[in-house]
């Protein structure tokens, strides 16, 4: 038998599982390490992973930093991981550290990805395998795996998405990365974006948009994540779920933000600055 690499993982939520229970399988693996959330975090798609001797749920990766040293890993595995990694970490596995981003790297490099992806309409996106360096989401790419963004496909739909490209990668890449055969293409770090963190304001709904434009926040931010903020009558409204009407039988000409009507199903028609949207899953907060 082959001899077995060391492997660490420091990962959450679903594509973090997914990453866990491949190499758990793995006959070529010794899974020396696990770090991930608490049982009770709330961190969108949270997985709990066993209570093991080798899984830490402490939530904060450069804790370890001195028992990673110790465990020396030949490999890192990073997944569902927002925390910025102590430098020192990356120079301790002598086959490096790899991660995945949600984006056709070198574009759509940074924070909240997908939800600024859904928002601006894009029709695909990817996930790329990468190695880590120093400037977040920058190192080397391994390989990419594309996923449609379909009209109708919300943020839990594409994150199941997600899951599948990890997964497809992993089985595809890690025996040629575990026999130092992996493609390593460099990244030009002055090509390609950035993304900033979203913020409060950038749920807001503003209805003065045209109604593609505020069903596709809608759509961005919807469950697990914190969901799109409406005013409504007033009131503050957040939004699940919704559809573009372009037509209603009356309040063609009223303004941007008038409540046309209240359905049988509850359900509420918004005046927009183009057509209408109907909303057909939300919560009123005030």
């Amino acid at each position: 038998m082959e001899k077995q690499i060391k492997v660490a993982l420091i990962v959450a939520t679903t594509s973090g599982k997914i990453v866990y229970d491949y190499f758990l399988k793995n006959k070529y693996v010794d899974l020396v390490k696990v770090i991930t959330f608490p049982d009770d975090s709330t961190k969108p798609r949270h997985v709990v992973f066993p209570d093991l001797p080798n899984i830490s749920k402490t939530g904060e990766a450069n804790r370890h930093l001195d028992e990673l040293k110790s465990l020396n890993p030949d490999l890192i595995i990073v997944e569902g991981w927002s925390e910025l990694l102590n430098p020192e970490i990356l120079t301790i596995p002598t086959m490096g550290t790899i991660g995945f981003h949600p984006s056709k790297l070198p574009y759509d490099r940074g924070r909240s990805v997908l939800a600024w992806q859904i928002e601006e309409n894009y029709p695909e996106s990817a996930v790329t395998m990468f190695y880590y360096n120093q400037i977040p989401d920058g190192g080397d790419i391994i390989g990419q795996d594309l996923f449609k963004i379909e009209h109708n496909d919300y943020i839990n739909d594409i994150l199941d998405k997600l899951d599948k490209s990890i997964e497809s990668l992993l089985r595809t890449y890690f025996p040629l990365i575990r026999l130092g055969l992996a493609p390593r293409k460099p990244q030009n770090i002055n090509e390609g974006t950035f993304r900033r963190l979203r913020t409060e304001k950038d749920s807001l709904i503003d209805w003065d948009k045209n109604s593609l434009l505020i069903f596709n926040k809608i759509r961005a931010i919807s469950n697990p994540y914190p969901l799109a903020k409406a005013y409504i009558e007033s009131f503050e409204y957040s939004i699940i779920r919704s559809e573009i009407l372009d037509s209603f039988p009356f309040g063609k000409n009223t303004k941007p933000g008038t409540l046309i009507a209240k359905l049988f199903d509850q359900s509420l028609v918004i005046k927009t600055r183009d057509s209408f949207l109907r909303i057909l899953e939300y919560t009123k907060n005030n």
